[in-house]
């Protein structure tokens, strides 16, 4: 029988959306054009002039709260949640958030929860390969998954996890979309 810590880390998955690299670029073009970009933010939900910067953030989507609504992006983000949907051993309901991060080689990002809900499911979706990626951090355990272009790793969104920033590349770019099951 498995322990708590071990059935969370099975609900780690690593899905390839199959969605083709020209996508993936189109969308970057999207993102390199918008003009919506602030830093981002994690547990403290400020910036800090003493700190390195968390990355920058866009919020194309918020159930319930204000946002930069763009329908572009966000059919993009759409078009990712049903084939991540259509892929994954769960059935989700609906989106309840999307968030578009750029990480640069000074950002440094806080372990954080998504949501503490039960029913809450984060997936993040890699636009490129690069050599940053996203930690997990469970019973004092990490575990790092590389930035791999057109994979989306889907999770409970009260797992401890962080964005982390390519060492060698100059920019990560990745989705974040919350849904709920």
């Amino acid at each position: 029988m498995k322990n708590e810590s071990q059935k969370t880390i099975d609900m780690i998955t690593k899905i390839d959306t199959g969605i083709p690299i020209n996508t993936n670029n189109r969308i970057l073009d999207n993102l390199y054009a918008t003009k919506n970009w602030y830093f981002g933010f994690d547990e403290n939900n400020f910036m800090n002039k003493d700190q390195k910067d968390a990355g920058f953030l866009i919020v194309t989507y918020k159930e319930n709260q204000d946002y930069y609504n763009n329908d572009i992006l966000n059919t993009y983000a759409q078009f990712i949640f049903d084939v991540v949907n259509n892929k994954s051993f769960m059935k989700f309901k609906k989106i309840t958030r999307i968030y578009w991060n750029w990480y640069h080689p000074g950002s440094i990002m806080q372990f954080h929860m998504d949501n503490k809900k039960d029913n809450a499911f984060s997936i993040i979706y890699n636009l490129h390969n690069n050599d940053g990626g996203t930690e997990f951090k469970i019973n004092d355990k990490i575990d790092f998954y590389k930035s791999v272009a057109s994979e989306a790793i889907v999770f409970p969104s009260k797992l401890y996890h962080r964005g982390i920033a390519p060492k060698l590349n100059p920019n990560r770019f990745c989705l974040n979309i919350m849904l709920e099951i």
